[in-house]
């Protein structure tokens, strides 16, 4: 069965809403652990975008990527975080160019490079629950 264009929209439609939902019920570690989930995601478009010989500059997926990883950094306690928070602001901002490099170059070497740390950093995170 081949998509439609108005199905396509109303999966992406029933998708925001269930992640809206997921969000309004959440704490604050679920709600990263939502972030991550869609860090990871990005990330897997980008790659697939790749594969199917796509440019990856200035797509909804690379903006989305890197905005998440704005928002993480930004989220960040810091005056709680202490020394954890520093280190993670740092880790966020080292992969923000590590996206920006990837993107830049089309690179699925570094969007897998970059994957992997997220994968890192989202399965401590997880460990909290």
């Amino acid at each position: 069965m081949t998509a439609t264009a108005s199905t396509v929209r109303a999966t992406g439609l029933y998708r925001r809403l269930q992640h809206e939902s997921r969000a309004a019920a959440a704490d604050p570690v679920e709600l990263v652990t939502m972030l991550y989930d869609e860090l990871e995601t990005a990330i897997g478009v980008l790659a697939a975008m790749i594969r199917q010989g796509q440019r990856i500059s200035a797509t909804e997926p690379a903006h989305r990527a890197r905005a998440i990883l704005i928002g993480l950094d930004a989220g960040l306690d810091r005056d709680k975080g202490g020394d954890v928070a520093t280190a993670l602001s740092r880790v966020y901002r080292s992969m923000r160019r590590k996206l920006d490099d990837a993107v830049a170059v089309n690179s699925a070497e570094g969007l897998a490079e970059l994957l992997e740390g997220v994968l890192t950093i989202s399965g401590a995170w997880r460990q909290l629950r």
